[in-house]
């Protein structure tokens, strides 16, 4: 063999339920090995050449190894570093200490004061609770649309600044970005390098988001409460009602919310996602307009293999759940925004200002409905060129 002795880049071993995630958090790549290639690794990562290595597998399992193989494996997961590469030193990550104070003993005790408090104002005043009446703030339907469309922003950075800080917490370099969902502009978070600490510090970096909305609607329902039912009142139950959609929200563990991967990373879970939805379309291959799955169960984890018929039964029973809230929060508000744009224009020009408020506010609906269409179809189309 050419290669006696391999340096590697800085790896991290992380035990999991199926076998051990070896990875290089710098490059941000990972690979889940069974307890036995992993010991390999770690043996050469020590430094002990490979030809012993390959003795030593022999002996301590009982068995061959082809050595060639793994070894080109861990070149293309970038594990090796290759000749002239230097080695990359970790930087001291940002905002650490801001991490560690937002998330300590004294802050969390003092999220649970303003989270009790918001919940003594709404047992105090019901009119405060969330409704789809609150979105309509004002008689502008325009205003409507626009305001609470730029309101979420700030409200979309807080939730993913604290799953950010949750990552500074344990030194990861996690961070903000903006990416785009059809025409939408969206705020991300990138945790790389969530993968190489053990799985019991992952949870608070996937549950800080639904943390902070928890703190923005306790604020926003105690702040309407000072203000009382003036513009800015009813503007903060507004969004915080926009807020309670995003929670809730969460719960659509199908959709790989911040929830799936609390639970993936509980059940010792890989890749569920993809092993249900090609269960499933085994299952309904027989329906119209199901494609069948590119996937190999081979290639699935056992731990997925074991669970999928238990998420193919979560995700049926999600899909159910977000019907069930699109028919109890989004319904009514659609239904009172029809209403209030069928009044103003069936009255006509006579009605003035919410005549055109509601003309304008239909057009604002146009103009969206159009953009999705051409976005949505170029999007179709540069992935059949690539395909």
């Amino acid at each position: 063999m050419s290669v006696h002795r391999l340096e590697f880049h800085p790896l991290t071993f992380v035990e999991e339920r199926d076998g051990i995630t070896v990875g290089r958090p710098d490059a941000d790549s990972y690979a889940m090995l069974p307890e036995d290639g992993a010991a390999l690794l770690r043996r050469l990562s020590e430094g002990m050449p490979v030809p012993e290595a390959a003795d030593w597998y022999r002996t301590e399992f009982g068995e061959s190894i082809d050595m060639d193989d793994f070894v080109e494996a861990l070149h293309e997961l970038g594990f090796i570093r290759e000749a002239g590469e230097s080695v990359v030193v970790a930087k001291e990550v940002g905002l650490q200490w801001l991490g560690r104070a937002m998330f300590s003993p004294l802050a969390l005790s003092g999220y649970a004061v303003l989270v009790a408090a918001a919940l003594i104002v709404l047992v105090m005043q019901p009119e405060l609770r969330p409704h789809a009446a609150n979105v309509f703030f004002t008689s502008s339907l325009v205003a409507v649309q626009l305001v609470l469309t730029f309101a979420q922003v700030p409200v979309l950075v807080v939730h993913e600044g604290f799953h950010v800080l949750a990552g500074r917490r344990l030194g990861l370099p996690s961070k903000l970005s903006l990416g785009r969902r059809l025409y939408f502009i969206v705020v991300q978070t990138e945790l790389d390098g969530l993968l190489g600490v053990p799985r019991r510090k992952r949870y608070l970096p996937f549950l800080a988001g639904m943390l902070a909305d928890v703190l923005v609607f306790s604020l926003l329902t105690i702040g309407s409460a000072v203000l009382g039912p003036n513009l800015l009142g009813r503007l903060a139950l507004a969004v915080a009602y926009l807020v309670v959609l995003r929670f809730v929200w969460q719960f659509y563990v199908f959709l790989r919310t911040d929830l799936y991967y609390v639970l993936t990373t509980m059940l010792g879970c890989t890749n569920p996602h993809e092993a249900t939805m090609a269960y499933l379309r085994g299952k309904f291959g027989w329906l119209p307009g199901v494609r069948p799955s590119t996937s190999d169960s081979a290639d699935w984890s056992p731990r997925d293999r074991q669970l999928v018929p238990w998420f193919a039964a979560l995700t049926v029973a999600g899909v159910g759940f977000l019907l069930v809230t699109i028919a109890i929060a989004i319904v009514p508000v659609v239904l009172g925004f029809a209403v209030r744009t069928w009044t103003a224009l069936a009255q006509g020009a006579s009605a003035g200002a919410e005549f055109w408020d509601s003309a304008v506010s239909v057009l604002l609906i146009v103009i969206q409905a159009v953009l999705l269409i051409v976005v949505s179809r170029r999007g179709s189309s540069s992935r059949k060129e690539t395909a």
